[in-house]
């Protein structure tokens, strides 16, 4: 019992010691659910970077809220922050980029009871359409070709989307899923679930990146994030996130 105890106490002072000495680095984090949520420094994209850091444990991050996209670069360029979550490759910045690290699912959503057939972005032809502003020049020209101007409207809350969607002020929202999800569980007035819509996959996966100052770090965090990949730890996290938001089929 001496000799487990003595074990024990090591093991804890090891670990303590190690997290104390580990080096910290700042980085600057989204303000969109559920990709990142501040109250209990959650989140797809935060829960991601937490599992490639554990696998680095002499790095220790230190997340800085509730920055917009235009914010989280101009922090970084600006020398405030070690790090940079979800950088875009058309974003120009100083930054060692890392390998792609954050997944959106971008994707058309109806309501299921209008058995609507969405199986390319042509399809979207005559819909009336609700979109996250900005989408035209994000999706480009054969999204463009498509849509009518007084068939089409962009909005800069997601979820004003979901709810003319479920409102029937809109056929077709187009946008990330998760953030569709998290709208509609956010909805405390309507009875409303993600199986009383239809999603139709109709856009290539869009990543973004980690970008540090330091490409020590840069290249470290590329290993890890190799690792979690691998394990399969790294697609635990966008299920989990589904399962949380009622996406069960």
């Amino acid at each position: 019992m001496k000799v487990l105890k003595v074990l024990f106490l090591f093991f804890h002072f090891y670990g303590f010691f190690s997290c104390a000495h580990a080096k910290e680095i700042s980085i600057s984090m989204g303000n969109f659910e559920p990709y990142y949520i501040e109250h209990n420094e959650s989140g797809i994209f935060t829960d991601i970077i937490n599992k490639v850091f554990s696998k680095i444990p002499h790095y220790h991050p230190q997340y800085a809220w509730g920055r917009s996209n235009n914010r989280l670069w101009a922090d970084f360029s600006e020398g405030k922050l070690d790090g940079v979550s979800n950088l875009f490759d058309s974003v120009e910045l100083d930054a060692c980029r890392t390998d792609p690290v954050f997944r959106f699912r971008d994707i058309a959503i109806s309501n299921k009871k209008d058995n609507l057939t969405i199986k390319t972005i042509k399809d979207l032809k005559e819909k009336n359409i609700i979109t996250f502003q900005g989408a035209k020049d994000f999706f480009g020209k054969q999204f463009t070709s498509v849509i009518k101007a007084d068939l089409y409207r962009e909005v800069a809350r997601p979820h004003l989307q979901a709810k003319a969607l479920y409102t029937r002020q809109a056929d077709v929202s187009v946008g990330d899923m998760f953030i569709f999800l998290n709208s509609i569980k956010a909805e405390k007035n309507i009875t409303l679930t993600p199986q009383d819509f239809s999603y139709h996959d109709i856009f290539p996966a869009i990543y973004s990146r980690m970008g540090f100052r330091d490409k020590k770090v840069c290249k470290e965090f590329n290993k890890a994030l190799k690792v979690i990949k691998n394990s399969g730890e790294y697609e635990q996290v966008y299920h989990k996130y589904l399962k949380q938001l009622n996406y069960v089929f």
